[in-house]
C-alpha cells in the first residue's frame, strides 16, 4: 500500500511539474510503437513514412481517416468488397488512434496540417489499386471527392 501511495505521489509530482511543458510531438512518438504493432511491413505505412516523413501513427491514423471518409460515401457492399479483397484495410482501421470530427480535425489531432490530406490521397489510391482493381480504386477516389 505504501508503495502504491509513493508511486502515485511521484507520478502526481511529475505531472504537475511538466503540465506547462506539454509536448504533443513527444506524445505522438510515445504512441507510435503501439499503433505500429503489426503494421510495420504494410506498404502504405512504409510509403507514407518514407515519402512524407510522418510517423507510423500519423500514417495509420491519416490513412484510416481517409478510408473512413470514403466509407461514408461508398455503398456498404463496395466497402465490404474492399476490406474482403484487402484485409489490411481493416487492420489499418482497427489500429488507428480513435479520432472524431472532420477529416481536417482528425489530421490535426494527429499533429498534421490539413494540406497533408492531399499528399496522403495519391498514396492511398495507389495502395488500393495495387491490392484490388482499378475499378475499386475509382470507387474510393470518387467517394473521397465527395
Amino acid at each position: 500500500m505504501k508503495r502504491i501511495l509513493m508511486t502515485g505521489l511521484a507520478l502526481s509530482a511529475l505531472l504537475t511539474h511538466n503540465a506547462s511543458a506539454f509536448d504533443f510531438g513527444s506524445v505522438m512518438q510515445a504512441v507510435a510503437p503501439v499503433a505500429d504493432a503489426g503494421l510495420s511491413t504494410n506498404p502504405l505505412v512504409g510509403s507514407l513514412t518514407k515519402n512524407l516523413g510522418v510517423t507510423p501513427t500519423q500514417a495509420i491514423g491519416g490513412s484510416a481517416a481517409l478510408l473512413n471518409d470514403a466509407k461514408k460515401d461508398m455503398k456498404p457492399a463496395d466497402f465490404k468488397a474492399l476490406t474482403t479483397k484487402m484485409p489490411q484495410v481493416g487492420t489499418l482501421l482497427a489500429a488507428a488512434p480513435a479520432t472524431t470530427g472532420t477529416i481536417q480535425s482528425q489530421f490535426s489531432s494527429l499533429g498534421m496540417k490539413p494540406e497533408m490530406i492531399g499528399k496522403f490521397t495519391p498514396f492511398l489510391l495507389d495502395y488500393v489499386k495495387s491490392g484490388t482493381t482499378p475499378g475499386m480504386m475509382n470507387l474510393v477516389q470518387a467517394a473521397l471527392a465527395n
